[in-house]
Parts: structure tokens; C-alpha cells; sequence
């Protein structure tokens, strides 16, 4: 009788003990599910591969795929896979592509676009569905004020930021009158408008506004408008292969030397002023980045950069490569790839980037950025930048639309 009840102890014991290994391993095992530990980490990239924007969006992916290749294509030990897809610079395609990314690849964050119409049809269903936007180029102004989303964070520049720095320079060093032209829509109207505003506070004036469709191929009509009008320069905002054919039109209708072409960072970058040759000599604006730039970051990026892809980086390798950082930095820094807990990190992260030491401002979620004064010089047979000197340090885009500025 004895020997039964010590053996009944026995096997309640052994019982306890089993389940309390079992309720260990349970919670190990829904720790490990829950922090995702080893599970690939699916990044949905929209961007424009088709039509005039296609080598902007090459070189994003460029630029993406070098930080992840550098980092093993993983973040922390979880491997990293990008689904590409083409949304044609159409809003209604991106929103379908977006739904397939979202609804069938089960994407657990975004990146992109390239056009700033794109990200404004975006916005919605992304602040609807509560996923993450890394916008690796859109510049539309609105995605940082009345349509500032907790789940969008711009890696790349503001049209704010792209038109306004080189006005005050060109207004008091170039000329007082300005020929404006850009595409008629959503970036080409916000970079002008920032332009304008900037280059009348210094002085200047505003002699003709001129807006071609975007991914124009012929600009006769303009450059002979240019022609009658005699500004004293012509300040355009344009990229792709319109700015490559504007600028060769430029120097073909005889305007070359004799008006002085300005122009946003897209006329300073390789993306264009390598196809464009030695007709984009000479042209002055204000940049974000050049490969001249002088910070360790960057000469190594410079350096991985050409030995991967045989080429000098332009910006929108960067702004690829920076795309990627800020995703890897704010997934381990969140220890997690849920959208809410992305979106603690990502308001106010920081990261040195080959543009310099770089933060996200968390009232606009849009980088403060270094931009630098810069000129298009031929040497050694190509086009290359020269930095004459800073145009900003530390500009932000405004916290509210200027107009509504108190």
C-alpha cells in the first residue's frame, strides 16, 4: 500500500514537472513567433519603371540593393526580400499594385513612389490600412502638412526644400528676372511656387511662368518664347529625360551662354548631366548631394558604389541607399515590423547618410537637410559638380503651408 501511494506521488510529480517544461517551451516558442525571429522580412517597393521616370526608379533600386547586399541581405538575422512593382507614374495604377502588394504579398512595409501625384492617391488607403511608407522620392509638400500621415516618412526632400534654397543666390548673383518652367502637375506647381516666393523676397521678379505636359520631347515652342522674352535667366524644374532633353534643346536653339540656365538639383546629378554631355555646362542651382561630398560616409559609399555598379552615384542612389537604411534602423530599433511600433522610431530617427548626419523632424516626418551651392563644370571629357559653397544648413520644410504661416 505504501509502495502504490509513493508511486501515485511519483507520477503527479512527473506530471507537474512535464507540464511546466511544456508551458516553458509554449511561451519560447510564442516569443519567437511573435519577434518574428528568422522570418523573412517582405518590403513592397512602387515605384515608376515605365515611362519618363524609369531612371529615377533604376536607380533607387540601385541604391537599395547595395545597403542590403552590404548587410547580407538581412535585418539583424531576419533575411530581407523587396517585390518591385511598376505603377507607370499613374495614380490609379499604383492603387492597384498597392492592393496586391498589400492584400496578396502580405508586404509588411512599404517604399516609395516617385511621383508626388502617386503618393497623394497613396496617403489614404495607407493611413486607412495603418501601413508604414518609406517615400523614397515623392517630394508632394501636402504628405508633410494637411496630409501628414503617422505612417509616412520621407527619406527624400520636400519640393519646399528643392525649390526654395537656391533662390535667394541666383536673385542676387544671376539675374532679377526669371523664366519659371516646369511639368503641370502636383511637384512642378509646388517647386516653382517655393522658387518664386523665395526669389521675390530677394529681390527678384517673376517675367513668364510656362507649363508643358509632363514627358514632353519637344520644348521648340518654349525655348523660342525664351527667346522673345529675354529674361535674364530661366530657372526650370524638370527631371528624367525631360530635363536631358530640355537641356540639349537649350544649347541646340542658340540659348546656351547667352541666358544663363539655372535650375533645380535634378539639373545638377549625373541622371541627367551624363546623357545631357557638355550642353549642361555651366548651370548653377542648389543640391542636397554630389559625390564630391566631403564626409567619410560618402566616400565609402562612393566607393562600394562604383566598384558594384562601374559608375559615380547620383542622388537618387542615395536617396535608394538612405531608403533602405531607415527601414533596417527603424525595424531594429523597434525590434519588430509591426506598423505601430515602426512608427515610435521612425519620428524622430537619425542616420548618417552619404548627405551627412541626417534626422527625421517628427512634426513634419521629412528630413532636415544640408543643401549646397553648386555648378556644372566639363572636365576630364564629363560633367561634373563643383560646390561653391552651402546654400542652407539645416532646412526644414515648414511646419504649415508659408501661406499659413503666422
Amino acid at each position: 500500500m505504501v509502495c502504490k501511494k509513493r508511486l501515485g506521488k511519483s507520477r503527479i510529480w512527473i506530471s507537474t514537472l512535464l507540464t511546466l517544461v511544456l508551458l516553458v517551451l509554449g511561451a519560447c516558442s510564442n516569443q519567437t513567433a511573435s519577434s518574428g525571429e528568422g522570418e523573412p522580412i517582405k518590403i513592397g517597393a512602387i515605384l515608376s519603371f515605365s515611362g519618363n521616370f524609369a531612371p529615377l526608379s533604376e536607380s533607387i533600386k540601385a541604391g537599395m540593393e547595395l545597403y542590403f547586399e552590404q548587410n547580407g541581405n538581412k535585418i539583424g538575422n531576419r533575411p530581407v526580400t523587396v517585390k518591385y512593382e511598376d505603377d507607370e507614374a499613374n495614380p490609379q495604377v499604383a492603387l492597384r499594385k498597392y492592393r496586391q502588394l498589400v492584400d496578396s504579398e502580405k508586404v509588411d512595409l512599404l517604399v516609395g513612389p516617385i511621383s508626388s501625384s502617386v503618393v497623394y492617391a497613396l496617403r489614404d488607403v495607407i493611413e486607412k490600412d495603418k501601413i508604414v511608407l518609406i517615400v523614397a522620392n515623392a517630394a508632394a509638400n501636402d504628405i508633410s502638412w494637411d496630409k501628414k500621415s503617422d505612417y509616412i516618412y520621407r527619406v527624400s526632400i520636400s519640393n519646399w526644400q528643392d525649390g526654395t534654397p537656391g533662390a535667394a543666390y541666383i536673385a542676387n548673383n544671376i539675374g532679377k528676372k526669371a523664366y519659371v518652367l516646369a511639368p503641370d502637375y502636383p511637384a512642378g506647381h509646388e517647386t516653382i511656387e517655393a522658387f518664386k516666393a523665395a526669389f521675390v523676397a530677394a529681390g527678384g521678379e517673376i517675367v513668364k511662368e510656362a507649363w508643358p505636359k509632363l514627358g514632353n520631347n519637344d520644348y521648340a515652342t518654349y525655348l523660342t518664347d525664351i527667346q522673345q522674352t529675354k529674361p535674364d535667366l530661366v530657372f526650370p524644374f524638370l527631371a528624367g529625360t525631360d530635363a536631358i532633353r530640355f537641356v540639349q534643346q537649350y544649347e541646340q536653339f542658340g540659348l546656351k551662354g547667352k541666358i544663363p540656365l539655372t535650375g533645380t538639383q535634378e539639373f545638377l546629378d549625373p541622371l541627367v548631366t551624363d546623357p545631357a554631355g557638355q550642353a549642361a555646362e555651366g548651370i548653377i542651382g542648389a543640391t542636397m548631394y554630389t559625390a564630391a561630398l566631403d564626409n567619410a560616409t560618402n566616400k565609402a559609399f562612393v566607393e562600394a558604389f562604383t566598384k558594384k555598379y562601374g559608375k559615380t552615384p547620383n542622388y537618387f542612389n542615395v536617396q535608394g541607399y538612405d531608403s533602405a537604411q531607415v527601414i533596417a534602423k527603424a525595424v531594429e530599433k523597434a525590434g519588430s515590423v509591426k506598423s505601430e511600433d515602426l512608427t515610435k522610431v521612425l519620428k524622430d530617427i537619425a542616420f548618417s547618410s552619404p548627405r551627412g548626419e541626417l534626422a527625421m523632424d517628427p512634426m513634419t516626418h521629412n528630413l532636415t537637410l544640408d543643401m549646397y551651392l553648386a555648378k556644372n563644370v566639363w572636365k576630364d571629357g564629363k560633367i561634373v559638380q563643383e560646390i561653391m559653397g552651402d546654400a542652407m544648413k539645416g532646412l526644414k520644410i515648414p511646419e504649415t503651408p508659408p501661406a499659413k504661416s503666422k
